[in-house]
């Protein structure tokens, strides 16, 4: 089983994913909660299994928390959230394991104005030289100021 995909066309899909890349909880929670679908989340997972995609050891509680809260609202069943929790188990990520300190992360979080969560993400992308795919906005113009490559939608993040 993989990710659900939508045929709903809501924006342009990427027209191009490299072999290896990092995501975050944004563009995997469109996975399983059909009214954020997208064609651009719905291209990324469908290179799963195809590509490298990395993750920090913190995806998991994230994903987890975000469709908690999606069963909280309404969003989801609790047979959906069980079957997505499931289905989210069995993805072919790579799981990366290391942390920053907290001094470094301090400072990657207060020098992009990102959560600490964020700066998570944005140290991976750093340290394993790769693409960072999210749709947060902070992520993006953090990632946009240094320079780091960046998989996002462009119809909702225009390159200036």
């Amino acid at each position: 089983m993989k990710p659900r995909r939508t045929s709903r066309l809501r924006e342009p899909a990427a027209a191009y994913l490299p072999g290896a890349f990092v995501i975050d909880c944004s563009v995997c929670v469109p996975w399983y909660i059909e009214d954020e679908a997208s064609e651009f989340c719905a291209q990324l997972a469908g290179v799963l299994g195809r590509a490298e995609i990395w993750v920090p050891s913190l995806w998991r509680p994230e994903l987890v928390s975000a469709l908690v809260n999606a069963g909280r609202r309404r969003r989801m069943s609790g047979e959906q959230r069980r079957a997505a929790l499931t289905n989210a188990d069995g993805l072919p990520l790579r799981i990366d394991h290391e942390m920053p300190s907290v001094v470094e992360l301090h400072e990657l979080a207060a020098g992009h104005d990102l959560t600490p969560y964020d700066a998570v993400y944005f140290e991976l992308a750093r340290r394993r030289k790769l693409p960072l795919a999210t749709l947060d906005a902070v992520l993006v113009k953090a990632a946009r100021a240094v320079k780091l490559p960046l998989i996002t939608d462009l119809s909702v993040f225009p390159e200036r």
